[in-house]
């Protein structure tokens, strides 16, 4: 009777320590947590009205604004946006503008009503022009943006026309700098011939979402332009490709 009375304690002893030890297991694990997704409408109540996205990690990190269709005529830019707005992020909040002018794009002209890419302020106690272009400053202060990337399009090649296709323009500072030269080799790897390399510049045109955000927020801010002379495919290729790089060095892809 002693025997099976030990041998039933021994039993209990290790079911105990094989429970305990998957439900240490179980706390310790974390619950995979997806992004979630909400969309706000910029311009909301106007003839300019359009979806902007915002992907939450749910986990600290950067926060990154991707906008495309400052111009309606650059059509790889809001088609690489609409991509972007899709990815999964690792940490951080991705927030994209695929259509930032949509008047435009459904017009497939350059401007409607003026050029969004020079509605932005110019000076540090300055408001933006536009109604459009309002909402737009409002939501990059709002979400207290990190790093932004304006999608656009030049008719030629820098390096052969006074275009600015197929070139990255940023607001300089050291880190903006790095990044950009990351995101310019990374593209140029893939690209034989000289004169359809990528370039790179300094300092957006005034005016530009670009230029504001990096001048008076302190914003890491860049506009990248692809030449509109390759397939759109290749274009619209460009475009994700240095998202992604940009993306993939903040740890968020």
């Amino acid at each position: 009777m002693k025997k099976v009375s030990s041998l039933l304690k021994r039993c209990c002893i290790v079911f105990l320590i094989t429970v305990l030890a998957f439900s240490g297991l179980a706390f310790a694990a974390p619950s995979a947590q997806a992004d979630t997704v909400k969309t706000v409408t910029i311009a909301s109540g106007t003839i300019y009205a359009t979806p902007m996205y915002i992907r939450d990690s749910g986990k600290p990190g950067p926060v990154v604004m991707i906008v495309g269709g400052v111009h309606g005529n650059e059509p790889a830019g809001y088609t690489a946006a609409a991509q972007v707005k899709n990815w999964d992020i690792k940490k951080g909040k991705l927030i994209v503008l695929p259509k930032a002018n949509k008047k435009a794009v459904e017009r497939r002209t350059r401007t409607y009503n003026g050029d969004l890419n020079r509605d932005f302020p110019q000076g540090k106690n300055q408001s933006a022009d536009t109604a459009l272009a309002r909402s737009i400053w409002s939501a990059v202060k709002k979400y207290d943006v990190d790093w932004l990337m304006d999608m656009h399009e030049g008719y030629g090649y820098c390096k052969r026309t006074k275009s600015v296709g197929q070139s990255l323009i940023y607001y300089p500072n050291s880190t903006t700098q790095t990044m950009a030269k990351a995101i310019v080799n990374n593209l140029n790897k893939g690209i034989s011939t000289s004169y359809k390399k990528f370039s790179l510049f300094k300092y957006p045109v005034k005016g530009s979402l670009a230029r504001a955000a990096g001048q008076y927020l302190g914003v890491h801010a860049f506009i990248f332009e692809t030449c509109d002379d390759p397939a759109l495919s290749t274009r619209v290729k460009y475009q994700t490709k240095a998202a992604n790089t940009l993306l993939s060095r903040l740890g968020m892809r």
